[in-house]
């Protein structure tokens, strides 16, 4: 009966393996960490890619919560979609982030900080990443905040920089009155970005628990 069964298996991992092979012959995609034909990305090469425990550090009133240093093998993922088009790859290191994070209780949406508005890219990766976590926590996602002003490209600024963001740089769109929230953005330098829109959040109304992010660049803000 074990050789048996031993044999299914090997027959449907080969089989597996060939789809795969196929696909990617149809189709060409190959995981940016490994290079793997047939995988958008591996979930074993994301698991890699993060730290070895929860990084939490916190911006005034704001607990953030990574699951990897930006500088780290996980910046050239990050790259490559932020600036080499690859959206496919958001949604999966996303589930896979919802594995690593306790699920955060008694909260109504998840909310990703938006996309600039001047962003010549066609799609939101922090949306992505939240939709992502949504398919592990069964959380919805909404998408209320909006930029209220174009600001210089954040890759150019320095720490002293980024803080200097102002104020009402964010607007919600949308009623989120006594709503529990947790809020999504790739990577946190400075904390400043995802701060504003707690903010502006909290004086909707609503309770901003904490802030996800894949990676951030210190732990100590």
């Amino acid at each position: 009966m074990n050789s048996i069964t031993d044999v299914t298996n090997s027959f449907r991992r080969h089989a597996e393996n060939f789809i795969k092979v196929l696909l990617h012959l149809i189709w060409p995609i190959n995981c940016p960490v490994c290079g793997r034909p047939g995988e958008v990305i591996c979930h074993e090469c994301i698991e890699s890619l993060f730290w070895d425990e929860i990084i939490t550090h916190e911006a005034e009133n704001l607990q953030i919560y990574s699951v990897s240093f930006y500088h780290t093998d996980i910046k050239d993922v990050i790259l490559a979609f932020k600036y080499a088009g690859l959206k496919s790859i958001c949604r999966p290191i996303g589930r896979v982030m919802g594995e690593f994070l306790p699920r955060p209780e008694g909260v109504d949406y998840i909310i990703p900080v938006p996309l600039h508005i001047d962003s010549s890219r066609k799609y939101n990766q922090a949306y992505e990443l939240a939709l992502g976590l949504s398919d592990i926590w069964h959380i919805e996602v909404m998408n209320p905040a909006r930029w209220t002003k174009v600001i210089p490209n954040h890759a150019g600024l320095n720490a002293i920089e980024r803080k200097k963001l102002s104020k009402d740089a964010f607007r919600i769109s949308r009623d989120i009155n006594n709503l529990s929230l947790v809020l999504v953005d790739d990577v946190c330098t400075t904390g400043t970005t995802l701060l504003r829109l707690a903010q502006v959040c909290r004086d909707s109304g609503a309770r901003v628990k904490c802030a996800y992010t894949l990676a951030t660049v210190s732990g100590d803000l």
